[in-house]
C-alpha cells in the first residue's frame, strides 16, 4: 500500500483514514471531528490524488474482511442456503447469471425453483449451468455533482451560527464557574430552565459586586 504524500496536512489524512475506515459516516460527521468544513472532503474528493489513495486503503480494508464474510457464507450454503450458495458461486467466478428475454427458464433458475439443496448439486448440474455463464456489464456510475455555491454558502451560514452558539455556551459557562454557579444541567433543556439558569449566573455576579453592609 503506497505512502500518504508528504505535502498532505493532517486534516487530508484524517479524513482519508475516516472515510476508508467509517465508510457508513456521513461527511458532515467527519469534517466536524476533524474540525474542518465539510466542502473542503468535497474539494479533496475531486482530486485524482486523493481518490486513488482513498480506492487503494479502501479495496485493502475491504479485502480483509470479505474472508470472513465468505467463510459464513460457506457455512450457510453448506447447511442447505441456495441463495448462499448462488453467492459464493457468483463471487468465485463460477456462475453468472444471463439475464434472458425469452420467456425460459435457466437450468439453475429450475434448481432454485425445485426443493434441492446445494449439497445436492452435481457435476453434471455445473456443466449444464456452465453455458449460462457471461460476464454483464458495468453500470455506469453518476457522476458526484460538486455542491453549488448557494449551497456553499448555506453551509458556512450555518457552520457560522453553529460556532457562536459554541462560543456562547462557552462563555456562559466559565462565567457560572466564576461565581460558583452549577453548570446546567447536561440533554436538551427548555428554553425556560436555559434562561432561569443564565438568571442565577447574572445574580451571582451581581451579589459579587455589590459590597457587604457592615
Amino acid at each position: 500500500m503506497s505512502n500518504l504524500p508528504t505535502s498532505w496536512q493532517e486534516p487530508k489524512k484524517k479524513a482519508l483514514d475516516a472515510l476508508v475506515n467509517n465508510p457508513s459516516q456521513s461527511v458532515s460527521d467527519i469534517a466536524d471531528e476533524i474540525g474542518i468544513h465539510r466542502t473542503q472532503i468535497h474539494r479533496w474528493l475531486r482530486e485524482p490524488e486523493f481518490v486513488e489513495m482513498y480506492y487503494e486503503r479502501y479495496m485493502v480494508t475491504f479485502g480483509a474482511r470479505l474472508p470472513k464474510v465468505l467463510t459464513s457464507m460457506i457455512r450457510e450454503a453448506e447447511a442447505g442456503n441456495v441463495q448462499a450458495g448462488r453467492l459464493v458461486l457468483e463471487h468465485s467466478g463460477k456462475l453468472i447469471k444471463r439475464v434472458e428475454v425469452k420467456q425460459r427458464q435457466s437450468p439453475f433458475e429450475k434448481f432454485l425453483s425445485s426443493d434441492a439443496t446445494i449439497e445436492n448439486i452435481s457435476e453434471a448440474d455445473f456443466e449444464e449451468l456452465s453455458d449460462e455463464i457471461e460476464v454483464m456489464p458495468k453500470r455506469p456510475e453518476k457522476p458526484v455533482q460538486p455542491p453549488s455555491e448557494a449551497e456553499i454558502k448555506r453551509e458556512v451560514i450555518k457552520q457560522d451560527l453553529k460556532n457562536k452558539k459554541r462560543r456562547e455556551a462557552r462563555q456562559w459557562r466559565a462565567r457560572a464557574k466564576a461565581v460558583n454557579v452549577l453548570p446546567a444541567k447536561s440533554g436538551r433543556q427548555t428554553p425556560k430552565q436555559r434562561e432561569d439558569w443564565k438568571t442565577a449566573i447574572i445574580e451571582a455576579e451581581k451579589r459579587l459586586k455589590t459590597p457587604t453592609k457592615k
